[in-house]
């Protein structure tokens, strides 16, 4: 492509906003009916950005759409605008006193309940003005998008934490064997054999989720294989699984607070390193500005359990 006055060119808002759309999402048509635009609309604006730049941004590779190395200078740009923009948002909502404002937070299913009765509903009473945003997302979900800015904060079971990505509060959290109460497995002692553990039907996370990654490093660790009867990318479906028969999954011990306490499922401890050294973080993005609201937010997160160093239950 021919290059143009690229230090005279006007990047156009909108151009950005289709550009980052269509790598985010890894195709023109996924960020179509993400959009809710036509895809010519999408190619088009493209288009007049890399005539803007002077310069090709994309790749085409299958269906898909990848960054250049131009196009990954870009799409840093972006992303520090993005922030830049929100951090101007944030000096100015201190000057309102934390009462409006946007906050967005990220996080493995496992802890919603947890958040939810721990600190959200205080928070949301105490800042009525404020908008709360919590999504749900598999653990690689939620540090790609803490990096990439959709979200302040995130929480995530055994994320793999790359560089940009700031761990502001961490808590063992053993994966374990979650069962019925009256399941065979109870009356074995703790930790358990994995050879025990592999006796039973399985009920497994879907890949792509914390769980299911230390489930793939144990396989290969131990050379075993986890054959699964069932795979889902539910938590309640997975611990349904377990309640009705002698089925077992893998859960870390957070996500089970209400059916410990009921007595409607056990969490079994594993003999394997992998399992009993995973971990919870609480994820910023490195060098990103909070504002108030979010840095008190993220303040009460960490001090939850199981990030104040108490254990909530004994496994």
């Amino acid at each position: 492509m021919a290059q143009s006055g690229t230090t005279e060119a006007h990047l156009n808002v909108r151009w950005l906003h289709y550009f980052h759309a269509a790598l985010t999402a890894g195709s023109i048509r996924a960020a179509s009916d993400r959009l809710d635009v036509e895809p010519s609309v999408i190619s088009r604006q493209i288009r007049q950005l890399e005539q803007a730049v002077g310069m090709s941004l994309i790749e085409r590779h299958g269906r898909g759409v990848k960054a250049t190395e131009a196009g990954n200078i870009l799409l840093d740009f972006y992303r520090e605008r993005d922030v830049a923009e929100q951090t101007l948002f944030g000096q100015l909502a201190e000057m309102d006193g934390l009462q409006r404002g946007h906050i967005s937070l990220s996080i493995s299913e496992g802890y919603s309940d947890q958040l939810m009765s721990g600190v959200m509903n205080d928070f949301c009473a105490r800042h009525p003005q404020l908008t709360i945003e919590l999504n749900l997302a598999a653990v690689n979900d939620v540090v790609r998008q803490v990096y990439e800015g959709q979200a302040h904060i995130g929480v995530a079971y055994a994320p793999r934490l790359i560089p940009g990505i700031t761990s502001v509060a961490s808590a063992r959290q053993p994966l374990c064997a979650v069962v019925h109460p009256l399941h065979p497995l109870t009356r074995l002692p703790q930790p358990l054999a994995l050879d025990e553990v592999l006796k039973w039907p399985l009920g497994l996370a879907s890949h792509g989720y914390g769980i299911r990654q230390l489930i793939d490093a144990v396989e290969v660790m131990s050379k075993r294989h986890f054959r699964p009867s069932l795979v889902s990318n539910s938590l309640a479906t997975l611990k349904q699984y377990v309640s009705s028969g002698n089925g077992v999954t893998f859960i870390g011990q957070v996500a089970l607070l209400h059916e410990i306490r009921r007595q409607q499922l056990v969490a079994l401890k594993i003999d394997h390193p992998v399992f009993a050294e995973a971990e919870t973080h609480v994820i910023v993005r490195q060098h990103r500005p909070l504002s108030p609201a979010a840095k008190q937010l993220l303040t009460e997160i960490t001090h939850l359990w199981p990030f104040d160093g108490q254990s909530g239950l004994s496994v």
